[in-house]
């Protein structure tokens, strides 16, 4: 039985000869200078490549570029909706710069985060995105390449040795509440999960102020996960107090649908029993049943400010905080006419 000798890689010498052309010129054209190309030998070269499947080494590239132009952005966990509407926002700034993305999920593990946070840099990523992650915690392990731009991103508040960019989740949630004041709640619930003491939750600062601001004392509140699940185990308990509360501050919109599936179990009409504003404002919160109210972040505002501080590497951290919209629908009580 004789065995068929694999077909060795394309070469840029192949491609040269095949549009008849120098080496040099393929180089030219792929990488888009330093020399200008005329149209037709630009296309014959394009076709060769084409035709030949010629793939450019990407390390001797970075090396003639000076760079690798690509971003690595580190994250907790890739499933949450939350986190897939940053990584596409995030893709689509980096792309409109010239930049790709590397993505690396922890899993919330510290040694993981480590290792990848090394093997980012060692790939030569020119920056470092970090979504959910917290490193800059004092046990937070470190990793070298020092020099290399990071970014945290979802942060509200300034971080010393980062840069930041993020939502105003106080007022953010300042928002959402007071739309539940204006349609005549005074009881309103918010639910939380767990956050890393390092940063707190703005959510609950503006769920309290806005109550105080109508003189109001918060009183009902959960803390749970961050998930669906949490945010059923939340509905259930809010609507088992003697005086349950008339409306619900989910501090996600995963939370907001797991309550909503409880609130749909215990037989509680939304929003004429129970009033529901979620926040976050992904694409699960227009689909669900009623479609949430929820204030959204400007993700793509917030992309373009992280991968802008990584291409133009700012020497000295900057923090920019953008404004969140509340984006109105039925689960709050208001009607199409009324939006």
């Amino acid at each position: 039985m004789n065995a068929t000798r694999p077909q060795r890689p394309a070469t840029r010498a192949d491609v040269a000869r095949l549009a008849g052309v120098s080496t040099a010129v393929v180089s030219y054209v792929i990488n888009d200078g330093p020399r200008p190309v005329a149209a037709a030998t630009r296309d014959r070269v394009l076709a060769a490549v084409d035709q030949l499947g010629y793939r450019p080494n990407a390390s001797a590239r970075a090396l003639k570029l000076g760079g690798t132009r690509t971003i690595g952005l580190m994250l907790s966990e890739i499933v949450n909706p939350f986190h897939s509407e940053c990584i596409d926002a995030l893709d689509a700034a980096a792309t409109a710069r010239g930049y790709s993305m590397l993505l690396a999920s922890t899993h919330n593990d510290e040694t993981r985060q480590a290792q990848m946070r090394a093997d980012l840099v060692d790939r030569g990523v020119e920056g470092l995105v970090f979504l959910s992650l917290y490193p800059d915690r004092k046990d937070a392990p470190r990793a070298s390449g020092g020099d290399v731009p990071q970014v945290i991103i979802d942060r509200s508040i300034p971080t010393p040795g980062f840069s930041t960019v993020g939502s105003d989740a106080r007022a953010g949630a300042t928002l959402a509440v007071s739309h539940l004041l204006e349609h005549g709640h005074r009881s309103i619930a918010y639910m939380e999960g767990p956050l890393d003491p390092l940063v707190g939750d703005e959510r609950r600062v503006g769920w309290e102020r806005a109550l105080a601001h109508a003189g109001l004392t918060p009183e009902h509140l959960a803390t749970t996960s961050w998930d669906r699940r949490g945010g059923a185990e939340a509905a259930r308990h809010f609507m088992g107090l003697s005086k349950p509360p008339t409306a619900i501050f989910a501090g996600s919109d995963l939370m907001a649908i797991g309550a909503l599936q409880a609130l749909h179990e215990l037989d509680r009409d939304v929003p004429a029993d129970v009033a529901v504003i979620s926040f976050d404002g992904t694409a699960e919160s227009e689909y669900s049943w009623p479609p949430l109210t929820t204030v959204r972040h400007r993700y793509r505002d917030v992309a373009d400010a992280a991968v802008a501080v990584l291409a133009e590497r700012r020497g000295t951290p900057t923090a920019a905080l953008f404004e969140m919209d509340i984006i109105v629908r039925a689960s709050c009580g208001c009607t199409p006419a009324s939006h």
